[in-house]
């Protein structure tokens, strides 16, 4: 079975820096976290539109981005330049990146520099010798920030701003050969998705999970986003080796319980009790007493909470004939509407994306792909339902 950690598909992009996060409890900033819940009006989401939720997960440095379709990520270590980076990322495309040896000259890729800012420098004096001064102001992750061109073996789209505590400068660039290259809106794409999805904790130099965005769709009622945010979340809280996909009678069990709470916390306030682990655990806590045969149990508390079918996922679905035949439902069959049954969400399933991707990956020699896809579409449920519902027995 393939062995990839990934928040959905995360197992493969968890790489990160060597540096390993400590992940605080944060039982104490619920209060604080609801109370701060800004006034958002916003319409319910009832037709479920693409989210995609591939993610690279920066271990040492707090980040995280949506890894664009049809690219891969590598670490690339630190280049001879001045000043030297921390940290360099690049994001080739996988086709690029496969034939990368027999290539005249390297293509245009997207990059991700780390440097430490200890003397606090200004964003324009991270700037190379070859930028032009075209700067423009922007917003990155809620960081202030500067875009502006330069050149080079390709003309160039930069990005520069600081995490949230000064430490670090990122810089975020994409080399093109022409205006027009499709790679222009990729860059933009993934500067939309950059979030700091850890705070420094102010005790320490240590890490605590922040909850603003999750807190922020909640309170939009953006059920859909909502959701693939807990499960980012849950992933950052699994560590950079905890599998969710595969692992999870070992992972769940270790998963902070404050965090857990906290998680909950929002998702019930937001919902009125609808949704969030307590409406589950209730109705998991029903249904587990008629048996104690594990799959009986996961299978009738998958109807009470509207995710299994009443039809077989036939042959012409969204992600491919391999795993038609399963009578769970996929994420873009979900309710992402108030009206959701109750204990709907959070979701415990694997997103059509990640399926897709697995299925793809068969052309590039993954082998057991297609066996990974149908075990994650269907058996997954019954190891990972019972190993979450004795977990949050657990929460005081």
């Amino acid at each position: 079975m393939k062995r990839t950690l990934t928040l959905s598909f995360l197992a493969c992009l968890v790489v990160g820096s060597a540096a390993s996060l400590l992940f605080l409890p944060t039982q104490t900033q619920v209060d604080k976290v609801v109370a701060a819940s800004p006034s958002i009006t916003s319409k319910p989401v009832s037709k479920p539109r693409p989210i995609r939720d591939v993610f690279y997960l920066s271990d040492r440095f707090g980040f995280r981005i949506v890894v664009p379709s049809g690219y891969t990520i590598e670490p690339f270590g630190t280049k001879s330049a001045t000043p030297v980076p921390l940290d360099v990322l690049e994001l080739w495309q996988k086709a690029d990146f496969v034939n990368r040896t027999s290539l005249p000259e390297t293509p245009p890729i997207i990059s991700i520099a780390v440097y430490n800012n200890a003397k606090r420098l200004s964003l324009t004096q991270w700037k190379g010798e070859l930028s032009r001064k075209d700067d423009r102001p922007l917003t990155v992750a809620g960081q202030a920030a500067i875009a502006y061109t330069s050149t080079g073996l390709y003309e160039s789209d930069n990005v520069l701003f600081s995490s949230p505590d000064g430490r670090y400068v990122f810089r975020l660039k994409a080399g093109y050969a022409d205006a027009k290259a499709p790679i222009r809106q990729t860059f933009q794409d993934v500067l939309a998705s950059f979030s700091f999805d850890v705070s420094p904790d102010s005790t320490a130099s240590k890490w605590r999970i922040n909850y603003s965005r999750l807190q922020r769709l909640l309170a939009a009622k953006d059920w859909q986003a909502a959701d693939i945010e807990t499960r980012a979340i849950l992933q950052r809280l699994a560590g950079p080796k905890g599998d969710l996909l595969y692992s999870s009678k070992e992972v769940l069990p270790r998963l902070p319980l404050a965090d857990l709470k906290t998680i909950d916390t929002l998702w019930s306030n937001a919902s009125g009790g609808r949704f969030g682990f307590s409406a589950q655990q209730r109705l998991w806590q029903q249904v587990a007493k008629g048996s104690k045969n594990a799959k009986v149990q996961t299978e009738r508390f998958a109807q009470r909470v509207g995710w299994r079918r009443t039809q077989p996922l036939p042959q012409n679905n969204p992600v491919g004939m391999e795993i038609s035949g399963t009578l769970w439902r996929l994420d873009t069959e979900l309710n992402y509407t108030t009206a959701g049954p109750p204990g709907h969400f959070p979701w415990a399933g694997v997103s059509s994306y990640v399926l897709t991707n697995l299925l793809n990956d068969r052309s590039q020699g993954c082998g057991s792909c297609t066996i990974d896809a149908m075990y994650l579409s269907n058996d997954r449920y019954e190891a990972y339902l019972p190993a979450l519902f004795t977990r949050l027995k657990a929460i005081k």
